[in-house]
């Protein structure tokens, strides 16, 4: 072999790693941002979900816990994804606190132990 020979083969070599190693990282790169999609896809449910309580005034706390209900379904879809299930959480307590703090304080009464978990994830 000369040496242009070993030189084309060195180039060649690199370049295929190159090639490898970017594939590898535009896939890792595809799925940190299909991750982050979904965690904003989470925040902005947990928003949606909250405005359900700001908007309106309940008559009983029956009226509300079904309110509740509804809100824990649209959540469920996230059981299996914690950083989104952390996400729907955060936003929709810190809606709710910082829009009507009266309607969150009537939920912690209500579900204490799930406040709480929410308090401690954030």
């Amino acid at each position: 072999m000369t040496r242009t020979d070993i030189f084309a083969a060195a180039i060649l070599s690199a370049s295929l790693l190159t090639g490898l190693c970017a594939c590898s990282t535009k896939g890792e790169q595809a799925e940190v941002r299909e991750e982050a999609a979904q965690i904003e896809a989470a925040h902005l449910d947990g928003r949606e979900a909250a405005r359900a309580f700001v908007n309106r005034n309940y008559k009983d706390s029956l009226e509300l816990q079904h309110q509740l209900v509804e809100a824990g379904s649209r959540r469920s879809k996230y059981d299996t994804l914690p950083q989104s299930l952390a996400a729907f959480d955060s936003a929709f307590i810190s809606t709710v606190r910082t829009v009507r703090p009266e309607v969150a304080a009537e939920l912690e009464h209500m579900r204490p132990s799930a406040l709480k978990e929410m308090k401690e994830k954030q």
